[in-house]
């Protein structure tokens, strides 16, 4: 990481974006969150993060810029644009991370849908896209997504119950 000050873009809006900041935060970087929207970790909302996350890096002295874009970074310096209004501003900043679209990874599953198209012998019985390389997300997403493929692996599913879930009921003897 260059010396001097770092910028955090956060057009992700769930954790990411603040937890990134406050891992540079920690290691001596001067830094700045900045988010389009009008809070950080926006999503947090919904999950009761937000609060914590925000006052969490209020404490570690770092800057929070909200409603704000991230029009230009030349290597020293970031542009910004208000959200509601256009108006432009520029500040000096060493570094830029970007936290923003996730795309899948899905590299692996070409390589071997190649393969098995080549070579039907050879071929996986099944090949289906699952975590991350279907819809990049949060931890607990691509290991729920692992754990219903292993569980729904082989089995006939009930179209009108897609959902369903083993039960098991204790009898006190």
């Amino acid at each position: 990481m260059p010396e001097g000050s770092v910028v955090v873009y956060d057009d992700d809006h769930y954790y990411m974006g603040s937890v990134i900041a406050e891992r540079l935060a920690k290691s001596g970087q001067k830094v700045t969150l900045v988010t389009p929207q009008d809070t950080i970790s926006a999503w947090g909302y919904y999950t009761y993060d937000r609060w914590r996350a925000q006052s969490r890096l209020m404490d570690m002295g770092v800057t929070l810029i909200v409603s704000k874009t991230l029009k230009e970074f030349d290597g020293s310096k970031a542009k910004l644009s208000c959200t509601y209004t256009g108006a432009e501003a520029s500040f000096d900043c060493a570094s830029l991370v970007l936290v923003t679209s996730r795309k899948p990874n899905d590299t692996i599953f070409t390589e071997l849908s190649t393969l098995a198209d080549s070579n039907e012998h050879t071929a996986p019985k099944t090949l289906k896209r699952i975590g991350d390389c279907e819809a990049p997300a949060i931890i607990a997403a691509a290991v729920y997504s692992g754990h219903r493929y292993a569980r729904d692996l082989e089995e006939i599913l009930d179209p009108d119950n897609p959902l369903k879930h083993d039960r098991v009921f204790f009898q006190d003897t």
